[in-house]
């Protein structure tokens, strides 16, 4: 949604390594967060070949780096609505968000403003798709 105004290529490839931790949290990536993930690369034209995950870095090896604010914003967003993809919001995809709101130095406010941020689009996506299947004229 955001993606596309990350303009280095170290922040795209910081943001999928990233988003394949959280894919991956819960041990199992779905299909949705799949989908996810494959339609990141889509919007910032990434190619999997361009893409090297390593099991070994941890949250501050990946996001460490970014200095940018509004970097910082569009990670956390994107993030979070990738961690609510599921409707699955676990122990191991708390930790991670948790863990990213004190890397990057958010207040609980700025926290639960981007949560029910999340919350809402997905209520507006679902609301979307009940009119796109169930509409008649």
């Amino acid at each position: 949604m955001f993606l596309h105004f990350l303009q280095t290529k170290e922040d795209k490839l910081a943001f999928l390594e990233l988003a394949h931790v959280v894919a991956n949290a819960d041990g199992f990536v779905n299909r949705k967060e799949r989908q996810y993930l494959k339609s990141y690369m889509d919007e910032m034209g990434i190619e999997q070949s361009e893409i090297s995950l390593s099991a070994d870095r941890k949250l501050p090896d990946i996001i460490g780096g970014l200095r940018d604010e509004q970097v910082k914003n569009i990670f956390f967003a994107e993030i979070l609505l990738l961690i609510f993809a599921d409707g699955d919001y676990n122990d191991e995809e708390k930790q991670i968000a948790g863990e990213l709101k004190r890397q990057f130095g958010f207040s609980d406010e700025a926290y639960e403003s981007f949560k029910g941020w999340v919350v809402r689009m997905d209520s507006l996506r679902i609301e979307g798709l009940k009119m796109i299947l169930e509409y008649k004229r």
